[in-house]
């Protein structure tokens, strides 16, 4: 009959086997992507929130910079603030009540991975977007992997084919979700595996020996 140590080592096991898709190699980064004048499509037909559109295309000297995620598992919500170099890009406000913040797509084309701006206050003087902060509608079940979390509207304020904003993240922190329910179901399962087998092992061991109790 297997000894505790063994059954506690088969339970690590089983709870590894499980678990071990969710152990990610380090803490998600949140990062500037690359300047882009292409406007998503859910930008401009009024399928985002509120039908809240922007111009396409983009007025000259305007692009939208998408601010990117690496590493991400089950994602919740994300803040960071946008340092920018004020000589040379300026970010717009558009007057349509997002402050020239929007959100991403997660995974393009769905609409259901839409991230939803919490805030963002652009400071031009100072070269920065403080407190950008956005979540995503289902509280259980984030989105992950690499992909973008928002795009922010700005202006070349010299030659826009020399602007260069230099960009930069700093105050970055996530929020990550429990593993999803799904995979609690499957851990369960394993520990009931587990446990019938110990069960049955047992019975035939006294089934060989009546004496057993």
């Amino acid at each position: 009959m297997p000894t505790k140590s063994g059954w506690i080592s088969s339970l690590v096991l089983a709870s590894f086997v499980v678990f071990s898709s969710f152990d990610a190699s380090g803490d998600p980064i949140i990062s500037p992507g690359t300047p882009t004048t292409a406007v998503p499509t859910y930008l401009t037909d009024g399928s985002y929130w509120f039908g809240i559109a922007i111009p396409t295309p983009l007025p000259p000297g305007e692009f939208l910079l998408p601010i990117d995620i690496s590493g991400a598992v089950n994602l919740q919500s994300w803040q960071f603030t946008l340092l920018f170099d004020n000589t040379v890009v300026q970010e717009v406000d558009p007057g349509d009540t997002t402050s020239g913040i929007y959100g991403a797509e997660f995974t393009d084309g769905d609409l259901n991975s839409l991230s939803f701006i919490l805030s963002g206050f652009p400071f031009n003087f100072l070269g920065e977007v403080d407190t950008v902060a956005g979540s995503y509608p289902s509280l259980l079940t984030g989105p992950s992997g690499d992909e973008p979390l928002a795009f922010v509207l700005f202006q070349c304020v010299p030659d826009p084919a020399t602007c260069n904003g230099k960009f930069s993240i700093e105050g970055a922190t996530v929020v990550q979700g429990a593993p999803e329910p799904t995979t609690i179901v499957l851990l369960g399962s394993g520990l009931a595996l587990l446990g019938s087998r110990r069960l049955l092992r047992r019975k035939q061991v006294q089934s060989l020996d009546p004496g057993e109790g």
